[in-house]
């Protein structure tokens, strides 16, 4: 779960939390920011973990509330490693790999 915390960002434009899958792009939303995190400041230091204690608390809630939204979205594939989007995990695949892993071993 560590690892696809680190993959959870805030989209600016939405002021949410979200995921892309780095196949396909699909991009999934979590939860919105919360309005002592929205300014463009504080954002910026809640991101690197610098802001005041009570906003730093806040963000970090909420970042972990989405990472746990989030994640019943997305699998990581066994064999690259990387978290796809469920139309992009094989599920028929008896490895747990991606799409694109499962062809390349097809291909071979």
């Amino acid at each position: 779960m560590r690892q696809f915390y680190e993959h959870v960002r805030v989209d600016k434009e939405t002021l949410r939390f979200s995921v892309t899958c780095p196949i396909c792009g699909k991009r999934e939303y979590g939860m919105q920011l919360p309005f002592l995190c929205r300014g463009i400041r504080i954002l910026a230091r809640c991101e690197k973990g610098k802001a005041n204690k009570l906003s730093q608390r806040i963000y970090n809630q909420t970042k972990a509330n989405a990472v746990q939204q989030l994640a019943m979205h997305f699998n990581q594939c066994r064999s690259c490693y990387r978290f796809v989007c469920d139309d992009c995990y094989d599920v028929a695949d008896s490895e747990g790999a991606c799409k694109e892993c499962v062809k390349k071993k097809h291909e071979k």
